[in-house]
C-alpha cells in the first residue's frame, strides 16, 4: 500500500515537471519573438530618427557656407564699386582740363595827373601785379595777350602780356606797367564830374588764350593739348586827390 502510494507520488511528480517543462519550451519562443520584434522595431526607429536628422544637417552645412560666401562676394563687390567709383573721379579731375584764372593782384600809381577845366582830363601810369592760376595737372601755355584798360567803355590804356608757359597746379605772378590817359575820351560831362569827384572808375578786361597740355613727353613734343581761356575781368576805383587805386573788385 505504501509502495502504491510513493509510486503514485513520483508519477505526479514527474507529470508535473513535464508540464513546467513544457510550458517553458512554449513561453522561451514567445519571449524570443517579442524580444526580436522590439529590437527590430527600435533599430526601424533609429533609422527613421538618423534619416529625418542627416537632411537637416546637410541642409545646414549647405545653408552656412552658402550665406558665408554670399556676404564675402558682396563685400568684394562694394569694393570694387568704392574703387571703380575713386578711379573714374581721378580721371575726371585729371583729365578734363579746367579755365585757368587771370586776375589783377595790385595797382600802384607811379604818376598821375589831372585837370578840371576848361576841358577834364587825366594822365597817368600804373604799376600792375597780375596773377595767371593754373589749376590744371598739365601745362598752361598761352600767346600774347593784350590787356585793355577803359573808362565808362572807352578804352584809356592798354597793355601786352607775352607768352610763356605756366606750370600744372601753380601760378605764375607778372608786373606790368601801363599808361593811361583820356584823349579818346573828348569832352564827356561824365569825365568833368567824375574828376570834380576826385574818383575815376577803370574796367580791366583780356581773354588770355591758349592751351592746357596734360600729357607730354618734353618741349617739343605735346600730346592732347586742349583750348583754354583765361578771362580777366576787373573793376578799379581811382581817388585822384590821393593818387592811389583803392579799390579792386575781380569777377
Amino acid at each position: 500500500m505504501a509502495e502504491t502510494n510513493f509510486v503514485q507520488a513520483k508519477e505526479n511528480k514527474d507529470s508535473t515537471l513535464v508540464q513546467s517543462k513544457e510550458s517553458d519550451l512554449e513561453e522561451q519562443p514567445q519571449q524570443a519573438v517579442q524580444a526580436k520584434e522590439n529590437k527590430d522595431s527600435t533599430l526601424v526607429q533609429s533609422k527613421e530618427s538618423d534619416l529625418e536628422e542627416q537632411p537637416q544637417q546637410s541642409e545646414d552645412s549647405t545653408t552656412e557656407p552658402s550665406s558665408e560666401f554670399t556676404r564675402k562676394d558682396l563685400a568684394k563687390l562694394v569694393a570694387s564699386l568704392v574703387v571703380i567709383a575713386l578711379t573714374i573721379v581721378f580721371l575726371v579731375l585729371v583729365f578734363t582740363p579746367k579755365h585757368p584764372k587771370f586776375k589783377v593782384r595790385s595797382v600802384a600809381v607811379e604818376n598821375l595827373n589831372y585837370t578840371t577845366s576848361p576841358n577834364p582830363s587825366f594822365n597817368m601810369r600804373f604799376a600792375a601785379k597780375m596773377t595767371v592760376k593754373n589749376p590744371n595737372f598739365g601745362y598752361f601755355r598761352y600767346g600774347v595777350t593784350n590787356v585793355s584798360f577803359a573808362y565808362r567803355g572807352i578804352q584809356v590804356g592798354k597793355v601786352s602780356i607775352p607768352k610763356v608757359r605756366v606750370r600744372a597746379v601753380s601760378t605764375r605772378k607778372m608786373n606790368a606797367a601801363i599808361n593811361l590817359n583820356s584823349n579818346s575820351v573828348g569832352n564827356d560831362t561824365n569825365l568833368e564830374s567824375d574828376v570834380r569827384l576826385g574818383t575815376l572808375t577803370l574796367t580791366v578786361q583780356s581773354n588770355m588764350k591758349g592751351k592746357v597740355y596734360l600729357m607730354s613727353s618734353g618741349k617739343r613734343s605735346k600730346v592732347n593739348g586742349r583750348k583754354r581761356t583765361a578771362a580777366l575781368n576787373c573793376t578799379l576805383t581811382v581817388n585822384l586827390p590821393k593818387k592811389l587805386v583803392q579799390d579792386i573788385h575781380c569777377s
